[in-house]
């Protein structure tokens, strides 16, 4: 556009903090002396104020100014026509830097009147999104010009938390997939020093990242057993926390894994959160004998009332399962040639507990967790803990990962949450003890990302006791994380039903199309101000476009995802095409063995 033309085609009628005004005073005349150029809704447009400064404003809408009444020109067909009134958002501030123009957000120090409007050419607009190399991260191309990639600052994106939103079929796990790619790319062959987890609840994630750590029970390379449970944990596990008598269960259950811990770690001081190896079937036991213990008495010593041997009472042996005869009241047992009672004060305390506890034991569903083995005979043990801890973070055989992908799609629903639970615990920990022993400072020159995929299913909202265990350790994460080199980038298809405590730490958003008004809503109250209109524009974005907003970002903008190479295992069925396909058979046999095995 010609410089001398711009005050005379376009003009600034209002400037306010969050909108200015601009009239296109007639556009025919505009439009021929600029036919190379469209302003569309998404363009950016520059306001000079004479003195090397340029505010960049964003069109978000426009309308036909109706001319008066007393204009000699109107008429009944022309009355809205010729001139526009545009609604523009200021996003930030161009200054000359010698031969670069420097952009800025925020607008200050400018001089007005303003002397020129114009459309902001490419090399500006690449300006705005441009980042420095070392910390340069590109997944996304503007929406408008797909020659233009958005840039964004990676050290923010990662450090600071990232919720990826969006509902079914808007595109989330191929953006997850792409930002993941984009992250682990390294510009020499060797392995750079990226450390990633997936929790994949659909089993998406293996097409994308096929050299990951894939962990999952189908192959038995997923290995977490039992004892690297805390007690809050294990109680959810085995507990049933609205069962009247629940507190003597926690109780006997607490001092049961104590006290196993203390006799298979001698060595080690002990509480009941150490991730140490007890024996499950030996607390199992503890439990069974507490319920059933009768005691008689011979010679002034008391002995366990069981005839398969005669032993004198002790605590150590309630670990080894004994059969207890019936008190006998006041009557003496024939065998015993004494009166047998009950002692300890628990029996049939624990009928339903040790019922439960049997039922979980037995459930081969749960033999990665209950029943994992190194070998035909061998548990895992405390001395096996680093192994465990490193195959979680990818540093296994000798054959380090950058991806961890932890396959939750193959594990029984009600053990998901506790799965999670524990890994997000055990890497937590894991960082926070590395920072502490760090030498540089306290800090971390290994930092993990966790992303947590349909977040909704197991850090809701609610406050459900069975995912009280994931929700805190997801919390602690998101409020503490960052300052031992933990991130989440939290998924979900409904932002509105996830733990709001977990959503408000997150500082980078890219929402896709969202359809259900809640949602729509939840997510326009975490958007700052300036970008609240952006909001409206969320049930209609096609698919892989994205609002792009937060600390990462030079400015909100909705852009293009890049396609992932490759995509997860995520496409639609296109049902009408199959159904125009001749009739096909099922494989019943085998399908109704996996149900059978799964339940």
């Amino acid at each position: 556009m010609p410089e001398e033309d711009k005050s005379d085609q376009l003009r600034v009628i209002s400037f306010e903090p969050h909108l200015v005004q601009i009239e296109i005073i007639d556009f025919d005349k505009w439009k021929e002396e600029n036919s190379d150029s469209n302003i569309k809704i998404g363009s950016f447009l520059k306001i000079e104020d004479g003195n090397d400064k340029k505010i960049l404003v964003l069109v978000k809408s426009f309308k036909m100014k109706q001319r008066h009444e007393d204009d000699d020109t109107a008429s009944e067909q022309n009355n809205f026509l010729g001139s526009f009134i545009i609604d523009t958002q200021p996003i930030g501030q161009l200054e000359n830097d010698g031969e670069n123009s420097k952009f800025t957000k925020g607008i200050k120090n400018i001089s007005i009147p303003p002397n020129g409007v114009s459309l902001a050419s490419d090399d500006e607009i690449k300006n705005i999104f441009s980042t420095d190399e070392t910390s340069r991260l590109v997944f996304a191309e503007h929406l408008i010009n797909t020659d233009i990639k958005i840039e964004i600052d990676g050290d923010k994106f990662f450090s600071k938390h990232i919720a990826v939103v969006g509902s079914t079929g808007s595109g989330k796990s191929c953006t997850v997939a792409k930002i993941i790619q984009e992250a682990k790319k390294s510009e020499s062959t060797s392995l750079n020093n990226t450390h990633i987890l997936i929790f994949d609840i659909h089993g998406e994630y293996k097409r994308a990242f096929p050299e990951s750590n894939y962990l999952s029970i189908e192959d038995n390379s997923l290995k977490l057993p039992y004892w690297l449970m805390n007690s809050e944990e294990l109680e959810d596990m085995f507990i049933e926390s609205n069962e009247s008598n629940s507190h003597n269960q926690v109780s006997q259950f607490k001092y049961a894994v104590i006290e196993n811990k203390k006799r298979h770690n001698s060595d080690l001081q002990i509480t009941y959160d150490s991730p140490v190896y007890f024996s499950i079937e030996e607390v199992y036991n503890y439990i069974h004998n507490k319920n059933y213990l009768t005691v008689y008495y011979k010679d002034s010593r008391m002995y366990f009332a069981s005839l398969t041997n005669m032993i004198e009472y002790n605590e150590e042996e309630l670990w080894n399962r004994i059969n207890f005869e019936k008190s006998t009241g006041n009557a003496k047992h024939r065998e015993f040639d004494s009166k047998v009672s009950a002692y300890g004060g628990f029996n049939g305390e624990f009928n339903r507990f040790l019922s439960r506890l049997e039922t979980k034991i037995n459930d081969e569903r749960l033999n990665f967790l209950l029943h994992m083995k190194k070998n035909a005979t061998d548990e895992y043990k405390t001395d096996d803990l680093q192994l465990l801890v490193e195959q979680i973070l990818g540093y296994v055989d000798d054959n380090e990962k950058n991806i961890t992908v932890v396959d939750l799609s193959s594990l029984p629903f009600e053990v998901v949450s506790i799965v999670v639970s524990i890994i997000s615990r055990i890497v937590f920990d894991f960082l926070y003890y590395s920072t502490r022993l760090s030498s540089t400072d306290n800090t971390n020159e290994t930092p993990f990302m966790i992303v947590y995929e349909e977040a909704h299913k197991y850090i809701p909202k609610n406050a459900e006791t069975r995912y009280k265990n994931t929700r805190l350790a997801v919390e602690r994460i998101a409020k503490e994380g960052r300052k031992y080199g933990v991130s989440a980038m939290i998924v979900s298809q409904r932002p509105s039903e996830v733990s709001s405590t977990v959503f408000s730490q997150c500082n980078n958003f890219v929402v896709m199309r969202l359809n259900n008004p809640d949602d729509q809503n939840y997510v326009k109250k975490l958007l700052p101000e300036a970008v609240v209109s952006y909001g409206n524009a969320l049930a209609s974005l096609e698919k892989r476009e994205a609002l792009i907003v937060g600390d990462a970002i030079a400015t909100p903008t909705i852009a293009k995802i890049m396609d992932a190479n490759p995509t997860p295992k995520s496409d639609d069925i296109n049902f009408y095409q199959e159904w125009k396909c001749d009739w096909k058979s099922i494989v019943f046999d085998s399908i109704l063995k996996s149900i059978n095995k799964e339940k």
